[in-house]
């Protein structure tokens, strides 16, 4: 694939200027005006059964939002989908600056929890049929707690393989914003509503840190019921181009690069390390003992030490007050509605609660 001439940056949301911000605004308003909202809804619908519990998982949503973006391009060369950085919130996701008036918009309200603050405050959406644009928190006014990044950077290190990769990431960091906010983002055509733009930019910038550490053109796995294993060859679904074609940033038509944050209280740039998914955390080895290491941390051992550059945050033991909750109650109606394997996500689920248990025992005090 040949480089791209120009890329845009995707920020995390909260690292926005207000330029910058005020370009997201006005752009998915004439993305709304011009009927483009219905059309992404449709297409993720028709593809739903595919895209979801399979190895297209990762690459149609890289093509789909790709797609969007260059919608929005068509308007303004200067938009690029931000990311929702939301390791940052994964305590008390309704509490986010992200879901707040300045942003995205909080919790729906009244009859047929309407969102009526935010970016798309007071929109009607027309697909697949007439509705306010909805949001229902799963606890109420708030939302059940989501993973830590320590958690990812462990499913990073302990995949070698998409077929190891997918549902880990797919359900319980995917599913996590899905179900907590609920709404239209918990249908088929969860596309209406834009924070499922920003939450899967943060899943697309999970799999290219992945990708940034070994596995650059790796896919395999399922293809769906019926369907080839999915390989560097096989047609992304509806856009019918090869998984080959979205495997690298910053080529063919994958024309932008994330930005990294800077970490709380600094103005240096964030690496992939200070999302916790890259590097070694120091001090790790201290605090868990040679049997978690082994099992949660393959890559960090008791003689690691920190990569030149790289994160640098020495871990220490937590109070009872500061353990990590555990993650997002499984949804079963989620489960059905994507078709995926009951037992396949269950046993996703009780491991990643056995990962916060076994932390917690450790007495580790998690980033965030």
């Amino acid at each position: 694939m040949q480089p791209c001439a120009f890329t845009v940056e995707r920020k995390e949301v909260r690292d926005l200027t207000q330029q910058e911000w005020g370009v997201v605004q006005s752009t998915v308003a004439l993305i709304r005006r011009d009927g483009w909202f219905q059309w992404f809804s449709y297409i993720h619908e028709v593809s739903f059964s595919i895209i979801h519990g399979t190895s297209q998982f990762f690459p149609f949503h890289r093509r789909f939002l790709r797609d969007f973006e260059m919608v929005g391009q068509r308007f303004n060369p200067r938009f690029a989908i931000p990311y929702w950085n939301e390791f940052s919130d994964y305590r008390s996701p309704a509490l986010s600056a992200v879901l707040n008036a300045a942003y995205l918009g909080g919790n729906g309200r009244g009859v047929g929890n309407c969102v009526s603050d935010g970016l798309q405050s007071g929109w009607t959406m027309s697909y697949p049929n007439s509705h306010c644009l909805s949001r229902k928190f799963n606890q109420g006014a708030q939302i059940q707690a989501w993973y830590t990044q320590e958690y990812v950077s462990s499913v990073l290190q302990r995949s070698t393989t998409m077929a190891k990769l997918r549902p880990d990431i797919e359900y319980t960091v995917h599913r996590a914003a899905h179900v907590g906010l609920g709404g239209d983002m918990s249908t088929r055509t969860s596309t209406n509503d834009m924070v499922f733009m920003v939450h899967h930019a943060f899943i697309d910038y999970i799999w290219s840190v992945w990708q940034s550490q070994g596995h650059q053109m790796t896919i395999d796995g399922a293809g769906g019921p019926g369907q080839p294993e999915v390989t560097l060859a096989s047609a992304i679904t509806y856009y019918n181009e090869p998984v080959q074609s979205v495997m690298q940033l910053g080529r063919g038509l994958m024309c932008y690069r994330y930005t990294p944050t800077p970490p709380s209280g600094t103005l240096q740039p964030r690496r992939h390390q200070y999302l916790g998914l890259g590097g070694v955390v120091e001090g790790l080895a201290r605090i868990l003992p040679a049997r978690l290491l082994h099992k949660w941390f393959p890559g960090v051992n008791a003689t690691s030490s920190p990569s030149p550059g790289g994160f640098s945050r020495v871990a220490h033991t937590t109070a009872k007050s500061n353990a990590i909750p555990l993650p997002i109650d499984l949804s079963v109606e989620w489960v059905y509605m994507h078709g995926y394997d009951l037992q396949d996500v269950q046993r996703v689920d009780d491991e990643a609660r056995e990962f916060v248990r076994d932390m917690n025992m450790a007495g580790y005090a998690p980033l965030y």
